[in-house]
C-alpha cells in the first residue's frame, strides 16, 4: 500500500474519534451539574495538552529555539480579537443580564474550540503523514499514539460545543468536520513536505496559544459560576482531565 494512501486512511480513523460524543445521544438533557463537570474536565484536558504535549514537542521540533513561542502570543491576540467580534460590540445590553452574558461567552468559546482543534488535528495529520513516509511500522505506531490522545481531547471539545448550546448531533458533525483537517495535514506532507515539516513547531505553539486562551479566558471563569453546582468539588474533574493527559503521555512516550 502506498504511504500516502496509508496515511490518509489512518487520519480518517483518527478523525472518526471526534464522534466519541455519540455516547451522549442516549443521555437526556444535561443538568447544570453535568455541564459543570464537562467544562471542568475540558479545561484540564486543554491545559494539560498544551503544556505536557504541545510545548515539549514544539521545543524538540524547533531544536530548542524559543522564538517559536511568539506564535503562542500571536494566536492568543488573534483569538481575543476574534472573540470580541463573536460577542458583538453592539449588543451591550446583554451584559445587563449575567446569565445571558455567560451564555454568549460559552457560544463564543465553542466556535473558538473548533478553530483551535482544527489546527491541532491538522498538526496530527502532518505527524502521521511524516511517519508513514518513513516506514509503515512507524506510521502505525504514531497513529495509535495520536488516537489514544484524541479520545479525551475530542470528548473535551464535544463538551464545550454542547455547553455552547449546540444540539448533540450538530456538535458531533462540527467536531467531526474539524477532525477531518488531519486528512489535509497528511496529504500536505506528501505535497509540500519540506514547507510543512519545517514549520510544524510554529503550528504547535500557535495551537498551544489557542488552547490556553480558551481554557484561561473562557472555561475557567465559567467554573467559578458553576462552583455551587458541584458543592466546591469543581476542581476534581479539572484535575482528572490533567491526569488523563499526563498518564496517556507517559504511556505513549514510553
Amino acid at each position: 500500500m502506498p504511504a500516502s494512501l496509508a496515511a490518509v486512511l489512518a487520519t480518517l480513523v483518527v478523525s472518526a474519534i471526534a464522534l466519541v460524543g455519540i455516547v451522549f445521544l442516549a443521555i437526556p438533557a444535561r443538568s447544570r451539574r453535568a455541564e459543570a463537570v464537562l467544562i471542568s474536565f475540558a479545561a484540564g484536558v486543554l491545559l494539560a495538552t498544551s503544556f505536557l504535549e504541545l510545548a515539549p514537542e514544539a521545543v524538540r521540533h524547533a531544536g530548542g529555539d524559543g522564538a517559536v513561542f511568539s506564535a503562542t502570543l500571536v494566536a492568543m491576540i488573534l483569538f481575543f480579537l476574534l472573540e470580541r467580534f463573536l460577542h458583538g460590540f453592539h449588543e451591550h445590553q446583554a451584559y445587563d443580564d449575567p446569565e445571558r452574558a455567560e451564555r454568549r461567552h460559552i457560544v463564543a468559546s465553542s466556535w473558538l474550540i473548533l478553530i483551535g482543534d482544527g489546527v491541532h488535528n491538522f498538526i496530527d495529520g502532518i505527524v502521521i503523514g511524516a511517519s508513514f513516509s518513513v516506514s509503515m511500522e512507524l506510521g502505525l505506531v504514531t497513529t495509535l499514539a495520536v488516537a489514544v490522545h484524541e479520545i479525551p481531547q475530542e470528548l473535551a471539545d464535544f463538551s464545550i460545543l454542547v455547553s455552547g448550546g449546540f444540539e448533540t448531533r450538530t456538535a458531533l458533525a462540527l467536531n467531526f468536520a474539524s477532525g477531518l483537517t488531519a486528512v489535509a495535514g497528511a496529504l500536505g506532507v506528501f505535497a509540500f513536505s519540506n514547507a510543512l515539516e519545517a514549520h510544524i513547531a510554529w503550528f504547535m505553539t500557535a495551537t498551544l496559544g489557542m488552547f490556553v486562551y480558551i481554557a484561561g479566558s473562557d472555561l475557567i471563569p465559567q467554573l467559578h459560576h458553576h462552583e455551587r453546582d458541584l458543592h466546591g468539588w469543581i476542581y476534581l474533574p479539572f484535575l482528572a482531565g490533567v491526569g488523563v493527559i499526563a498518564l496517556l503521555g507517559t504511556i505513549t512516550h514510553a
